[in-house]
């Protein structure tokens, strides 16, 4: 099923990655254009392609460090329009093969109970410890979500082709992160290429985006995207589904452990329609709490010595 904040997510990540895989058409824009700091002269075309190779190279760093981090992921979503909250949901995500195990932990500001949560992790643990030993539904889970990283990097690669890019200057942004000082960061805009042909479908929400995407240039990484929809995005010529022109998405990256940078906030605003039925995604994602926890098998025994603890620290009966 086609869900809009999903296209808006796959929009965001494949941008960002068209930046990085695309570094060779870059090119410096004119100092009129964009919040240009001071003292800062443009960069050459070579001085660019060479940022953005080491771009590349730390965000394969990341993807494979991702499988390795579990974490935490508030999403709060609201009505259209206004700040009235439809859902707050925060929940603990553990990394396995056959993707993230999700733990409730509170929903509207309210924890979940002690043995609901007992419950997720005896799940998480029963689901960890199939890694091990995988059955054909278990063999089918990881085949899924190995497929889902194939199509993110060939979304990745069409990325390259679907975008003109053009150094916009360095801007100082604030923070991102609670107790961190503001960051100097080089600036491109991302702008459809209108030569590039789709190869499939969620490759043509390319056409339909423009983007502004910062990178923090001592450690080369993404460390802010902000991507507009400008023109509606249609499925089977809106038969499918339809997302509206007029929404926009945000994407922060952080440091979570030296060298490894890993989304810390998502934003959509998107509305759009599935068939007859109109949809919308209203939501901001904010991520905290990133542990490196190894392996499966690593995650397995973290999650046993929790219900360890728990069970040791229920009253006797």
């Amino acid at each position: 099923m086609i869900r809009g904040r999903h296209i808006a997510a796959l929009a965001v990540c494949s941008i960002a990655s068209g930046l990085w895989l695309g570094a060779t058409r870059a090119r410096p824009q004119a100092a009129s254009q964009g919040p240009i700091i001071a003292g800062n002269p443009a960069p050459s075309a070579e001085q660019i392609h060479s940022l953005l190779v080491r771009v590349v190279e730390s965000q394969h760093r990341d993807d494979r460090a991702l499988d390795e981090f579990e974490r935490t992921e508030h999403v709060v979503a609201h009505k259209p329009g206004n700040t009235d909250i439809i859902s707050d949901i925060s929940e603990r995500h553990v990394p396995s093969p056959a993707g993230d195990i999700k733990l409730k932990l509170t929903e509207n500001g309210t924890p979940v109970s002690p043995e609901l949560y007992r419950q997720e992790l005896e799940f998480a643990a029963n689901a960890l410890g199939q890694a091990s030993h995988p059955d054909d539904r278990y063999k089918e889970g990881v085949a899924k979500y190995d497929k889902r990283h194939h199509d993110h990097a060939e979304l990745i690669d069409e990325a390259a082709k679907a975008f003109r890019i053009t150094w916009a200057g360095r801007e100082t942004l604030p923070a991102s992160i609670p107790g961190q000082g503001p960051r100097t960061l080089t600036k491109f805009l991302l702008d459809p290429d209108p030569d590039y042909k789709p190869i499939n479908r969620l490759a043509t929400t390319f056409q339909h985006i423009h983007a502004a995407v910062w990178v923090d240039e001592a450690q080369a990484q993404i460390a802010h995207v902000e991507g507009d929809i400008a023109t509606d995005i249609t499925f089977v010529g809106g038969v499918v589904a339809k997302v509206y022109h007029g929404g926009y998405i945000v994407m922060d990256q952080d440091e979570v452990a030296p060298g490894i940078w890993l989304p810390t906030l998502y934003k959509y605003e998107v509305d759009g329609r599935k068939f007859v039925f109109a949809f919308s995604a209203h939501e901001r994602t904010d991520i905290t709490g990133f542990r490196r926890v190894g392996t499966p098998q690593q995650s397995l025994e973290m999650i046993r010595n929790e219900l360890n603890n728990l069970t040791a620290a229920a009253p006797s009966r």
